[in-house]
């Protein structure tokens, strides 16, 4: 098989350009620790807090006998509430969801807090308005109040560690108090008994955990990517340099040689995760894993350097000499790195096609590749939790193959016939 042939080769240059080893291997972990010095804490000034609702509320009749639902006008006062000191900022981006779906959102900060509104919700809110109502008409005695009290509990979830957290659950208990106190006021005037309670709960998985955390295996991701850059330099300087002319006499096949160069470099792309783990291991990083936990992040990092790789094809076929090829890889890398989320979270970007609804982000391979290393090496999840993300990010992976292959056999390749 003559695509081990290939293999062998590039590997040997691989072992021989030791200095080109050594930058792929020490600038990530040179941007590991920048940022794993850096990063001491975030804080938001003047930007909404995302958060989750979970609108379980089952509603209930008023005193005309209409069916209303405080939990959906709840909801809508939180979508509506802007900054008291600056009236064009939303106090809360709100995405109603389910309770799995908004623990999956915190776990990858993608939402700072879930907000749980309980059945009896709108339960609790009329038997406030009703028991104001009667209190300031002096209708009935405080027993009979106290025995038609109905109170609910709305459950504010999250990572009790991240200050996102710290900050947007302390902004909804104050806007919860002042929701309860509006109802109230808005009757009589007076203070209102407590009626609707709050409780703060941290979420399993997220306890401890700091920023560097989160963003450690975004560098991973990152560093993954970089791959594209060298082999596309490394590719179009073989076509310079006549490599490829020579290769494609010995009537070598453009699978057997693109195939080839892609073993070394994907075994690269997993030595690259088990080396910034140790260093992110090292500055702190509260690793939840086991030698399993590892095995899995290389098979993961290794699907993804198969992605970057091919994505090196794609810039080659288009590069003219190495150093444009190495402009054009980081001028698509490095923006590629910001809109998987490795840096930090992006605001949800959802699209719908044909009647099922997805982040316009999941169509890149990465940011499937940065939620499995995240839940693997982060919260110590397993192949049950990451299986799909791992399917989907290799599947990706095997479509930019495919079209790595036909644009550098077209345009490289082909020429050289």
């Amino acid at each position: 098989m003559k695509f081990i042939s290939i293999a062998v080769k590039d590997f040997k240059e691989l072992v021989r350009d030791r200095r080109g080893l050594f930058f792929i291997l020490l600038f990530p972990i040179f941007f590991m620790m920048i940022f794993g010095f850096a990063f001491g804490g975030m804080g938001e000034n003047n930007t909404p807090h995302n958060i989750a609702v979970v609108n379980l509320d089952q509603g209930t009749l008023n005193s005309t006998g209409s069916n209303v639902n405080y939990g959906n006008n709840l909801t809508a006062e939180l979508q509506d509430q802007n900054y008291p000191q600056n009236n064009d900022v939303k106090l809360f981006n709100v995405t109603t969801t389910t309770d799995s779906n908004a623990k999956d959102l915190l776990r990858t900060r993608t939402v700072d807090a879930e907000l749980v509104i309980p059945a009896n919700f709108s339960d609790s809110v009329q038997s406030l308005i009703n028991n104001t109502i009667q209190s300031s008409t002096g209708q009935t005695s405080s027993a009979n109040a106290s025995a038609n009290k109905i109170t609910s509990t709305l459950t504010i979830s999250g990572d009790t560690s991240y200050l996102g957290f710290g900050v947007a659950q302390g902004t909804l208990v104050g806007f919860l108090s002042q929701y309860q106190q509006g109802i109230v006021t808005a009757i009589t005037g007076a203070q209102p008994v407590q009626y609707i309670n709050t409780s703060v709960q941290s979420v399993a998985g997220t306890t401890s955990f700091t920023e560097f955390d989160f963003l450690a295996p975004g560098m991973m991701v990152f560093a993954i990517l970089l791959l594209a850059t060298t082999v596309a330099a490394i590719l179009t300087r073989e076509v310079e340099s006549g490599t490829l002319l020579r290769l494609k006499i010995s009537k070598m096949r453009s699978f057997d040689l693109l195939f080839g160069g892609l073993i070394p470099w994907s075994l690269v792309a997993g030595a690259q995760v088990v080396i910034l783990l140790i260093v992110a291991i090292i500055l702190g990083l509260k690793w939840q894993g086991s030698v399993y936990s590892i095995l899995l992040a290389i098979v993961i990092g290794i699907i993804a350097g198969i992605a970057s790789i091919s994505l090196a094809m794609i810039i080659a076929s288009f590069a003219k000499n190495d150093r444009q090829a190495a402009n054009l890889g980081t001028l698509i890398v490095v923006p590629t790195a910001f809109i998987t989320g490795s840096f930090f979270p992006l605001p949800a970007e959802y699209v719908t096609l044909l009647g099922h609804t997805f982040q316009i982000y999941d169509i890149l391979p990465w940011t499937h590749t940065l939620t499995a290393l995240r839940s693997v090496l982060v919260y110590g999840s397993g192949w049950n939790v990451v299986s799909s993300d791992v399917i989907i990010s290799a599947i990706l992976a095997l479509i930019l193959f495919v079209i790595g292959v036909f644009l550098f056999s077209k345009t490289r390749l082909g020429a050289e016939n």
